[in-house]
């Protein structure tokens, strides 16, 4: 396993250096990136400022796809920590980005992947309205 951490670790720095060059195509996937990262080796409070962090940026520059996967992860890390309660608002949420983004079928294995109970009402709520756009 180290010389996976050191692989992602190598990516972490090519990322970055692309997330410098065209921040609205890669900031997101660094961060989230380093958010796995940080998860992996425990250093938690790092880890959780990086996912929500990749989220704002998924979000500031429109990326539901990102956003959807982002949600995805931040609700695997808080699964592996036992907070039920944060992990299922996040698949939740990635699963409401899934089905926007018109990944049905990812949306679909988060539902009994995470034992969610999504009904229409649940969707609307996460949806801040009715705008498919998350910058909106």
């Amino acid at each position: 396993d180290d010389q996976r951490l050191k692989q992602g670790k190598q990516m972490m720095e090519k990322l970055e250096k692309w997330a410098q060059s065209s921040h609205a195509a890669f900031e997101n996937k660094w961060l989230l990136l380093k958010a796995e990262y940080f998860a992996s080796i425990g250093e938690h409070d790092r880890a959780q400022q990086l996912y929500k962090a990749s989220i704002n940026a998924a979000q500031d520059h429109g990326d539901i796809h990102e956003l959807a996967l982002a949600f995805e992860l931040l609700g695997n890390y808080y699964c592996s920590a036992g907070d039920g309660a944060n992990s299922n608002e996040c698949y939740r949420k990635a699963y409401v980005y899934y089905k926007q983004w018109g990944a049905t079928a990812v949306a679909e294995k988060l539902t009994p992947k995470h034992n969610l109970r999504m009904d229409p009402g649940a969707c609307i709520e996460l949806r801040s309205g009715k705008s498919k756009n998350p910058r909106d």
